[in-house]
């Protein structure tokens, strides 16, 4: 897979946090995201609305108006929209993926801890969907879950940001993103189908 930098627009996090603070998700956006990603590479049998469901379970029927499955503007950030906007960047041909992470003017230590959320929440994903014989996964697959592991204990010191640590950041978030991609696309074949359709807990 050509690596090449996205040039898809980055999400608006800040955006996301307040939505997931209104509707008392106890998950971070990034966790979400990234269990979201590695759901939707290892099964294709889970769509937007069993999604939204799973994530707004027990929370109060009036809440459920307020995660933008409908009338929302084009522009706010909502669960339907964070679904759909992952899948079709995971199938874009020109690599459009993007990970949903605070921007640049946060500090390095935060945005290090949601990476680190992000990649905890996509070896999540991937259980979830079904993924637990890594002995019967592509060996591209397996490398990538244990490098997630590595990154998703990762931390900067509060006091870093300097431009070292900037680029080394930059070069991590990089490599989870067309990581990301490389499992999607390895385990294409290998999607796991739950033929009673029932939901994922």
């Amino acid at each position: 897979m050509e690596n090449v930098l996205s040039s898809a627009p980055p999400f608006d996090y800040d955006a996301y946090v307040t939505l997931f603070e209104g509707l008392a998700l106890e998950l971070t956006p990034a966790e979400c995201h990234g269990g979201l990603t590695g759901l939707l590479c290892a099964t294709d049998t889970v769509g937007a609305e069993q999604w939204i469901a799973e994530l707004m379970a027990g929370k109060p029927t009036i809440m459920l108006a307020d995660d933008g499955v409908a009338g929302a503007d084009d522009d706010t950030p909502t669960l339907r929209r964070l679904y759909e906007i992952t899948t079709d960047r995971l199938e874009d041909p020109d690599y459009g993926f993007t990970l949903l992470l605070p921007a640049d003017a946060h500090p390095l230590a935060e945005r290090t801890e949601t990476l680190s959320q992000w990649c905890q929440g996509f070896l999540w994903g991937l259980g979830l969907g079904g993924i637990q014989d890594e002995a019967k996964l592509p060996g591209d697959v397996n490398e990538v879950m244990r490098d997630m592991s590595e990154i998703s204990r990762l931390r900067f010191a509060d006091q870093g940001g300097g431009n070292e640590d900037e680029t080394a950041y930059a070069e991590i978030i990089e490599y989870v993103r067309m990581a990301a991609l490389l499992v999607y696309e390895e385990l294409r074949p290998l999607r796991v189908a739950r033929p009673d359709g029932n939901a994922v807990h």
